[in-house]
């Protein structure tokens, strides 16, 4: 905090690392090293590894898959080259819905009767697991519908639509579900001007200002484009179907009287 001519200033700042990692446990024999939860964060999952989206039969023939596979499914990888598809190549994560950083950035200027003041936060180092209930009981996303896969599509980012968990790709634990939780946030922001004194005198008030805030007004999530990521499942309950209630946008303006 610093003072120079008619402007004060204070700035805050915290930051926090944590990290866990299973250094010993007697876990069962026989599991390939890329599944096992040595060496990774507690309740780290495994997942089939989402790689991309199958464009036609064609392309379908030409990579393992599923028996009941079809144009438009999740491509899953391969990861032991064995040339099927099973639980041997499923990988365990080296995160959790822990994030490894989190942090905050707080200031606040004043000059003369004017004042501002605003918190930036974040985190990043953390994943949710999100699938939708999208089909009989629940809509589609919009970002989905726009980069669904269909025969006129084929190229497209999404896979074809589906029920719930009723396709064989969406029933199994994989990464196409799974979304980085990292996040910067304008926690809330306020500017407000008081009058002066000796105006005020005249009338019997001590004081007056005038201001506005907003919380929750800014928020930047490269991977969290349809859900607030804030409200990332427990680590005891990593799954979610994102109909948590997201944080609100707030926006306010006041007056404030001292007699």
């Amino acid at each position: 905090r610093n003072t120079v001519g008619n402007v004060s200033y204070t700035i805050g700042m915290n930051g926090g690392y944590s990290k866990n990692e299973i250094l010993f446990w007697d876990e069962a024999p026989g599991a390939p090293s890329y599944q096992r939860s040595t060496g990774a964060p507690i309740n780290a999952r495994t997942y089939y590894e989402a790689i991309g989206i199958f464009t036609d039969q064609q392309h379908l023939d030409s990579y393992p898959h599923f028996n009941n596979a079809r144009p438009g499914d999740v491509i899953f990888a391969d990861v032991n080259n064995d040339g099927n598809i099973d639980a041997n190549d499923m990988v365990r994560s080296d995160k959790t819905s822990i994030p490894r950083w989190t942090g905050g950035l707080n200031f606040e200027i004043k000059y003369k009767g004017f004042d501002f003041s605003a918190l930036v936060q974040g985190a990043a180092g953390a994943q949710t697991y999100i699938q939708t209930e999208s089909g009989t009981i629940g809509n589609f996303l919009k970002s989905f519908y726009d980069e669904r896969w269909t025969e006129s599509n084929p190229g497209a980012s999404s896979p074809r639509t589906f029920d719930r968990g009723a396709e064989y790709w969406a029933s199994l634990s994989n990464t196409y579900w799974l979304h980085n939780t990292d996040y910067i946030r304008l926690k809330n922001i306020e500017i407000g001007y008081s009058f002066p004194e000796k105006i005020l005198d005249k009338a019997g008030i001590q004081r007056v200002r005038l201001y506005m805030n907003a919380y929750n007004l800014l928020t930047y999530s490269p991977d969290m484009k349809d859900f607030d990521p804030e409200l990332a499942p427990s680590i005891d309950n990593p799954n979610s179907d994102g109909q948590s209630y997201p944080l609100q946008k707030i926006i306010n303006m006041g007056l404030s009287l001292t007699f």
